[in-house]
């Protein structure tokens, strides 16, 4: 038999492999959904609940030899980064779609933790985090009389100068240990090169060391564990500013990053964090991007909403990624409808549309997709039904977890039957 030939029948192998594989996921996903699936109003579309490609699609070619490869190999990773506004903050989103890939493929890490109670926002459940000491955590996306502290890929940011200040985390609170780390990068930095953050070990101290690589201070462990207590020696004076913790174990699998801020818009990200490229330079090596941004983007009355402005703010984001990875898989999706906060109360937001085209446009000029969240839930004034349904919550604006978590499996199931065809 000719090389040729041999090469071809490999091809053949590996495709019915892969697409194997993907059905597999598939029907495993849609085994678990299809209860939850029966929960939507009857505006609903499911049928257009799939990925849109308005010009080339091989970046999600790559995605899919990746995934395989890491499956076939159990060795290597595949990064996914989830960023956007309170749809990703409140945590039911992305958590259901880490739990979908890394249940459906390989787990990899955890990504990243913040205590976020310390601005008494949402925080996420999945862990726990706790803190001793006095911090001050201003939010991101709100004004503050006090000087606001750097912030980078996490969007949060606390500053405290207490001599008893610790931070504490559990990776398993429900005990499944699922996550476990072997080491520990701690995202944030000194007022001076005297203070560090430091672990209390059985006779002595261990000082974290610092990565000029990363930017961070990093512990590594004399074995695997999904709990620790960080303690802050610092100098009289001095102060730390904590922008999150990434625990890492170095194991094969999917990373799941998410980055979500309430009230975030893309300027947010791109203008207001300060850190925010080179933390992404350091710490992100994204094989799929999926962008939750738009909902607070299109918070204005409908003819202060410019189409080309919004697709300007995504360019800046877009292009950091892809100079970082020209391969990288953009997937867009659409906003939810939704109402907008104005004073006094709550208001039909009427631009989902324009983010729409918008969202379809960028994918065109980059080569990415869209899944139309806007459209499976039924367009224009669906929102009133998905409420009724208790799939949203009453300010028609955000989703109960239900609603998050079935939005979540309905967009894995149209990338995985995606990925299945290729």
């Amino acid at each position: 038999m000719s090389s040729a030939n041999i090469n071809a029948k490999n091809n053949i192998r590996n495709s019915v492999r892969c697409a194997l594989m993907f059905a597999a996921v598939l029907l495993s996903v849609s085994c678990k959904t299809a209860d939850r699936n029966n929960r939507l109003p009857a505006c609903a579309r499911p049928d257009l609940s799939e990925l849109i490609f308005p010009a080339e699609s091989r970046s999600f070619d790559t995605l899919a030899h990746k995934l395989q490869t890491m499956q076939k190999s159990r060795g290597g990773n595949v990064n996914v980064w989830h960023i956007g506004g309170s749809h990703v903050q409140k945590d039911h989103f992305p958590n259901r779609m880490r739990h979908n890939f890394t249940t459906s493929f390989m787990c990899g890490d955890r990504a990243f933790l913040f205590p976020r109670a310390l601005g008494n926002t949402n925080v996420d459940s999945t862990y726990s985090i706790s803190t001793t000491g006095e911090w001050f955590c201003p939010r991101m996306t709100l004004p503050s009389d006090r000087t606001k502290p750097d912030y980078g890929i996490t969007g949060f940011a606390a500053i405290t100068t207490s001599a008893d200040a610790s931070v504490g985390f559990n990776l398993n609170p429900d005990g499944k240990k699922r996550y476990v780390f072997s080491s520990v990068r701690v995202l944030g930095y000194a007022s001076s090169c005297e203070s560090f953050p430091y672990i209390e070990k059985t006779d002595s101290i261990q000082k974290a060391v610092y990565d000029d690589a990363t930017c961070s201070f990093v512990f590594n462990l004399d074995a695997p564990t999904d709990t620790l207590l960080i303690k802050f020696h610092l100098m009289a004076g001095d102060s730390f500013v904590l922008n999150g913790l990434q625990p890492i174990s170095g194991r094969a699998g999917v990373n799941y990053y998410a980055s979500g801020v309430n009230g975030a818009a893309v300027t947010s990200w791109t203008n207001e964090c300060v850190n925010f490229e080179r933390d992404f330079n350091n710490l992100i090596n994204p094989d799929l991007v999926i962008f939750g941004l738009g909902i607070n983007d299109s918070a204005v009355p409908k003819e202060d909403f410019s189409i080309e402005k919004f697709k300007a703010n995504y360019r800046r984001l877009i292009d950091m990624i892809l100079k970082k990875n020209p391969d990288c898989a953009l997937l867009f999706h659409t906003n939810n409808d939704s109402f907008r906060y104005v004073k006094g109360g709550m208001e039909y937001n009427r631009n989902a549309e324009s983010v729409r085209q918008a969202m379809l446009e960028l994918a065109a000029e980059y080569n990415g997709a869209v899944w139309d969240l806007y459209g499976v839930m039924g367009a224009e004034n669906s929102v009133y039904q998905w409420e009724e349904a208790g799939l949203i919550l009453p300010d028609r604006l955000h989703f109960t977890k239900d609603g998050y978590e079935l939005i979540a499996d309905m967009m894995f199931q149209a990338l995985v039957k995606d990925l299945k065809n290729r």
